[in-house]
């Protein structure tokens, strides 16, 4: 589960780190590279470096400047903690010491926010990009969830099929989706017109909401939080994307 939640979940949320913060960006600076990570035995995925910005593709891409191996969940779950020795191991590039600072630094970036540190939540912009990020990360966590989590399985076995989308108004590039049924996930605008859509109202909502900090019902009848469409879908989902903190907890 760890691995296909890092892997498919939180290193995906580095493509709007990079597009929406400008220290992620300094970070990485003229960067032209590709990273590969790879679990033994379990998934991989490729980081595409490019001007600043980061693409996700899942699999290993073609021509990798860094291989680096996972030995296992327990190993993942370190790196992304911070644990000084549990550095992926660089079974290709490993010469490239600049562009592995570099994307050390950007890793302990995206766990900042993510986790929402102190000196991340003190500033206005440190909250809109958590708030972004954790919506991110939330609605792409399904995909793992739906395959590798019991608990997740026996709710979504109950909900109707259907595509959900979920947005932040006034934020560019803030909408997310997830497809019951197929188990596919984005970020844009979704493929068709979704069974359901949950609109937060703005930034300071959705805040309040991802970290559970506001009365949800009473941000529903107020507006401030809009549910459009097939509700028992949403529920249930909202309900699996709960079952995230037994994984990844700060």
């Amino acid at each position: 589960m760890l691995s296909r939640l890092y892997l498919g979940a939180v290193l995906p949320c580095l493509a709007d780190l990079t597009e929406q913060d400008g220290a992620a960006r300094e970070i990485l600076g003229h960067l032209h590279a590709s990273i590969v990570f790879l679990v033994l035995k379990g998934p991989s995925c490729t980081l595409r470096l490019q001007d600043g910005r980061i693409a996700w593709q899942p699999g290993c891409g073609r021509a990798p400047a860094v291989i680096l191996a996972i030995l296992g969940a327990r190993h993942l779950n370190a790196f992304f903690s911070g644990r000084r020795w549990a550095v992926p191991l660089p079974i290709w590039g490993g010469w490239r010491v600049g562009l592995l600072s570099r994307f050390s630094q950007l890793a302990q970036r995206l766990e900042e926010v993510l986790d929402g540190t102190p000196s991340v939540l003190a500033s206005a912009e440190g909250r809109r990009l958590h708030a972004r990020l954790s919506l991110i990360l939330a609605v792409l966590a399904l995909r793992a969830l739906a395959q590798g989590d019991a608990p997740s399985r026996e709710i979504l076995a109950a909900l109707p099929p259907g595509l959900a989308s979920f947005t932040i108004r006034g934020e560019l590039s803030a909408t997310m989706w997830f497809e019951h049924g197929s188990n596919r996930a984005g970020r844009g605008e979704p493929p068709r017109c979704p069974e359901v859509r949950i609109v937060f109202d703005d930034v300071a909502t959705a805040y309040g909401a991802m970290r559970e900090e506001i009365d949800t019902m009473a941000a529903l009848g107020s507006g401030k939080i809009q549910v459009d469409g097939l509700v028992p879908l949403a529920d249930g989902l909202n309900a699996v994307m709960e079952r995230l903190r037994v994984y990844l907890k700060p």
